[in-house]
């Protein structure tokens, strides 16, 4: 692991990462690695490899039992990242 630290945070920013920490039953430095992670998983296409994947499935024919189930949570997942 290596470390990271951050100075000058905006008071109204440390306080709302505070109370997500809080809310999330995590401690500071893992609520903000948290959020970083988010942040990078939100960047992928389509929600990330895995839906990626799910998607290339689908349109090869290979269904699996669940599979239109699958697609209908990433389509919704896909949608609330577009938005």
């Amino acid at each position: 692991m290596r470390t990271i630290i951050v100075k000058n945070v905006p008071v109204a920013l440390f306080d709302r990462l505070k109370s997500g920490a809080e809310r999330n039953n995590r401690n500071l430095s893992r609520e903000v690695l948290s959020r970083l992670e988010m942040s990078f998983a939100a960047e992928e296409p389509a929600g990330g490899r895995t839906h990626q994947m799910w998607i290339n499935e689908a349109m090869a024919g290979n269904f699996k039992t669940g599979s239109i189930a699958r697609l209908q949570r990433i389509a919704a997942k896909a949608r609330a990242l577009a938005s």
